[in-house]
């Protein structure tokens, strides 16, 4: 058993290792670039820019229903007036104890009247190895979101502008990314998502999502991803100043990753 989660770890660490996406990004295919939200700190930190509120969140991620391999993320943000706003999030991957990716992201977001937003985060990388020690690095992301319209806006994510890497004998890579995401508003029921990531090393990714709501407090997601080829489903439930998402991916050799993200909105 113990040989087999060391080898999904490894067949499976570039595809979640480096980004993790809270449940309502994820169950829309993994999209999100051009979307406004609290989770939005841990993809395009763009997205932060117009909230009005103070957030927090937390999310967790069993990986191919293995109880060995998890996710763990938390968030945070502030608004500060109509500048924009500031926040934090931390997230880890891997086997606790054994081998763990974490990242530790602080973000500030600024507005420029209601339709174009700018970010930028400075994230720090740790990778740790059981007996084998453990290698930091720092990145710096660039992000940015433009409404078209009111219903539509575009977002572009630049990750890891500064090219930064861990050192030569760490197996992991930090992907120096550039995404474009679109997300559309049809009615005030229906909206889509759509993003295209391109890396040197794993090439063109496309993802596109769509959510329906059967009123405010309830949504269903699904979406799907080329790169590899993954599919996503997820529930949304608003309770009062609470949000609660559930969402996994489905790959079709590795298994399901199910998800669960909590959200309190001051």
């Amino acid at each position: 058993m113990f040989t087999r989660v060391i080898l999904l770890l490894l067949i499976s660490g570039h595809l979640h290792a480096q980004s993790f996406n809270a449940a309502p990004f994820l169950g829309m295919g993994n999209t999100g670039l051009a979307s406004q939200s609290l989770y939005s700190v841990g993809l395009n930190p763009a997205g932060i820019a117009p909230l009005a509120s103070a957030s927090i969140a937390i999310a967790y991620q069993q990986h191919f229903l293995s109880s060995e391999i998890q996710s763990q993320a938390a968030y945070l943000n502030i608004p500060i007036g109509f500048l924009g706003g500031i926040g934090l999030g931390v997230n880890s991957y891997g086997i606790a104890g054994v081998s763990t990716l974490s990242t530790v992201r602080g973000v500030y977001a600024r507005r420029f009247g209601n339709l174009f937003f700018s970010a930028v985060g400075l994230n720090y990388h740790q990778y740790y190895v059981k007996n084998y020690g453990n290698d930091f690095t720092f990145s710096v992301d660039l992000g940015f979101q433009v409404g078209i319209t009111p219903d539509l806006f575009l977002g572009a994510l630049f990750r890891n502008i500064t090219s930064s890497q861990y050192q030569e004998d760490v197996e992991q890579r930090i992907p120096c990314e550039v995404g474009l995401g679109m997300n559309y508003s049809i009615s005030d029921q229906l909206s889509l998502a759509s993003d295209i990531y391109y890396d040197s090393q794993s090439k063109i990714n496309y993802r596109a999502g769509l959510s329906y709501s059967f009123d405010y407090r309830f949504k269903i997601r699904t979406g799907a991803a080329s790169n590899p080829m993954q599919y996503f489903a997820g529930l949304g439930l608003v309770l009062n100043k609470i949000q609660i998402d559930m969402a996994s991916s489905f790959h079709p050799k590795l298994g399901t990753s199910p998800q669960i993200s909590i959200a309190y909105d001051f």
